[in-house]
C-alpha cells in the first residue's frame, strides 16, 4: 500500500501553496472578499480538491513515464518502473481520486473553481499523453507545466470570488506564468546536468536532447526578466499593488541564490527536487513571500517616501 501513495506523491502536495497567492490577490482586489475565519476556512479548504487532482496526475505521470525512467539514473526506482505495483491498480486509484476531487469541489465551491481544476487536470492529460505529450517537446514543455501556476492562481482565486465573477488581472496572471517557467527551466537545467549532458539526457527525454547548457541559461535569464516586467505592469496598473515594489530587493535575493545554486558543481550532482531544498533558496524565498503578503494586506501607502 505504501508503495501505492508514492506514486501519488503526497510529499508533492506542497506545491500548491502557490494557490494561496491567488487568495491574497482576490483578498486585496476583491472588496467584501475577506470575511474573517470563514476566509481562512474556505481558502484551507480549497487545497484539498487541488492536492486530490494533483496526484490523479502524479498517477498518470508515472504510469507513462515508466519505460523512460528506467532509463533515469534515479528515477528508475519508482514503484511503476521498478515493478513494485500493479498498472490496473493505479488506474483505479487515479479515476478514484479525480472523482473525489471534483464531487468535493462540486459540493463546497463555485463553477469558477471547478472549472479552474479542470484545467489542472488538462493540463496533466496534455502535458503526458500521446499525441500531444508536451513534455517531450522542447520550450513547449516549461510553457505547458508551468501552465500550473496560473491554474493554481485561478484556484486560489475563485476559493474566494463569487461566479460569474472577474478573473485575476491578465498581467498578474503572466507574471506568475513566467515565474513558473523560470522555476521549471531551471528544473530542466539540473536534470540536464544530472543525467549528464545532451545525449544521455535525450534518451530520458526528447526534449532533454535538444537543450545545452547556454540556451537553458539564456531561458531562465529571459522567464526572469519576464516575471519582473508582468510585475511591473500589474503594480503601474493597480493601486492595491503599488506597494510591491518593496518585494523587488528581497525577490532579487531570492532569484540569485537560485541562479547560483542551480550552476555550482554541487547543483549539478543534485536531482531537480533536490536544488530547491538549498538553505539560503528557501529562506529568500520564504522572506519574499512573508514580504509579498504583508505587503499586499497592508492599506497604507508604503512607497510615498519614494515619490513625494
Amino acid at each position: 500500500m505504501l508503495e501505492y501513495l508514492k506514486t501519488a506523491r503526497p510529499d508533492h502536495w506542497l506545491k500548491n501553496v502557490f494557490m494561496l497567492f491567488g487568495h491574497v490577490v482576490a483578498v486585496a482586489l476583491i472588496p467584501g472578499a475577506w470575511h474573517g475565519d470563514a476566509t481562512l476556512g474556505m481558502a484551507a479548504l480549497s487545497l484539498v480538491p487541488a492536492c486530490l487532482i494533483a496526484s490523479a496526475n502524479y498517477i498518470l505521470n508515472e504510469i507513462l513515464d515508466a519505460p523512460f525512467d528506467r532509463l533515469h539514473p534515479t528515477k528508475k526506482d519508482r514503484g511503476v518502473a521498478a515493478g513494485r505495483v500493479r498498472v490496473p491498480v493505479l488506474w483505479v486509484l487515479m479515476a478514484v481520486l479525480a472523482v473525489a476531487g471534483f464531487g468535493f469541489s462540486l459540493a463546497f465551491f463555485n463553477p469558477g473553481y471547478t472549472l479552474s481544476l479542470v484545467m489542472l487536470l488538462a493540463s496533466g492529460l496534455v502535458y503526458n499523453v500521446p499525441p500531444l505529450r508536451m513534455k517531450d517537446r522542447a520550450w513547449w514543455d516549461v510553457i505547458a507545466e508551468s501552465f500550473n501556476n496560473p491554474v493554481r492562481l485561478w484556484l486560489g482565486w475563485f476559493a474566494l470570488v463569487p461566479w460569474p465573477g472577474p478573473w485575476p488581472p491578465l498581467m498578474v496572471v503572466l507574471a506568475w506564468w513566467s515565474f513558473g517557467a523560470l522555476l521549471m527551466t531551471g528544473k530542466r537545467y539540473a536534470e540536464f546536468r544530472f543525467i549528464g549532458g545532451q545525449e544521455k539526457s535525450g534518451l530520458y527525454r526528447k526534449s532533454l536532447g535538444t537543450y545545452t547548457e547556454n540556451s537553458l541559461i539564456t531561458a531562465m535569464i529571459t522567464y526572469a526578466n519576464l516575471f519582473c516586467f508582468c510585475t511591473g505592469l500589474a503594480i503601474a496598473g493597480h493601486a492595491e499593488f503599488r506597494n510591491l515594489v518593496l518585494v523587488f530587493p528581497v525577490m532579487a535575493l531570492a532569484i540569485i541564490a537560485y541562479f547560483r545554486h542551480a550552476m555550482s558543481e554541487t547543483g549539478a550532482r543534485l536531482e531537480p527536487e533536490q536544488l530547491l531544498r538549498n538553505p539560503w533558496i528557501i529562506i529568500w524565498t520564504l522572506a519574499a513571500t512573508a514580504v509579498t503578503l504583508a505587503l499586499l494586506t497592508t492599506k497604507q501607502n508604503l512607497t510615498k517616501w519614494a515619490f513625494p
